[in-house]
């Protein structure tokens, strides 16, 4: 299985490259349109999962004809805190759009970025399909290879579905998300060194899942975002958000600022 997983990644790794390639001889024919954007938060919340305190969000990326390169991440104030880095390759064609992220997060096994055990290395590789319109998005993610393995050890393809609908309201941007795991995904299970009432030393067990031990609702958001204006060309957005996740009994509220986009 790890033989198959690796060479799945290989080939995705030389896609990644020849379409990274392409982007670049293309600059004599086609304008690259590169931008940059940066937010700060709260707290940081994705797909129902509390991944953090207060955190910047920085994205690089560049865009050509349907085509959408970028890197983007997470990183909190101390060295305790959530890092993520994703590299993130899309197309969008009339509505429909098919993606790939190499998705990292420090705090694995093993948390080097170049470290690719599929098993204690922190990289996930999912792939995405969708489709958009002006009433919304559906969007179904499933990682294929790296770490995102079943309690039994079987690979688990995680999955996460997601419907996004946008709509104005009061003078304000709203965003409502709906979040459903269909299936089991990876997990683990963690036992936690304590104490008994007499003093005795016991091990306590339990199950952690990626998402969810089997179908369920992992997130139900709800954003409100409302610019303002700081002059004639520049308009600084803010939003607060809602979060919960219902399979977990867990919810939270936050409020975020994106500090540029160019």
């Amino acid at each position: 299985m790890k033989k198959k997983s690796n060479i799945l990644f290989r080939r995705v790794m030389c896609a990644l490259l020849l379409t990274h390639c392409s982007l670049f001889t293309a600059m004599a024919q086609d304008k690259l349109e590169p931008y940059i954007d940066a937010a700060l938060v709260s707290h940081y919340m994705w797909r129902g999962q509390d991944l953090g305190n207060v955190c910047f969000q920085p994205e690089i990326g560049i865009q050509w004809k349907g085509l959408d390169l970028c890197l983007e991440g997470s990183t909190g104030f101390t060295h305790e805190e959530y890092e993520e880095l994703d590299i993130h390759l899309n197309y969008r064609y009339k509505g429909f759009n098919i993606g790939v992220t190499d998705m990292w997060a420090e705090g694995s096994l093993d948390s080097r970025y170049f470290s690719y055990d599929s098993r204690l290395g922190g990289h996930q590789f999912e792939g995405e399909i969708g489709y958009e319109c002006k009433y919304g998005s559906l969007t179904w993610h499933t990682i294929f290879a790296g770490n995102d393995f079943k309690i039994n050890g079987d690979r688990a393809y995680s999955s996460f579905v997601e419907l996004a609908v946008p709509f104005k309201f009061f003078d304000l941007d709203w965003d409502f998300r709906l979040g459903v795991c269909p299936y089991e995904s990876s997990g683990a299970t963690i036992s936690i060194d304590s104490e008994d009432d007499l003093g005795n030393p016991i091990t306590e067990s339990y199950t952690a899942y990626f998402y969810a031990g089997g179908f369920g609702v992992n997130m139900v958001s709800l954003r409100a975002t409302k610019n303002f204006p700081l002059s004639q060309k520049f308009k600084l957005p803010v939003f607060v958000e809602i979060h919960a996740n219902p399979a977990a009994e867990n919810a939270r509220i936050l409020m975020g600022i994106s500090l540029a986009t160019f």
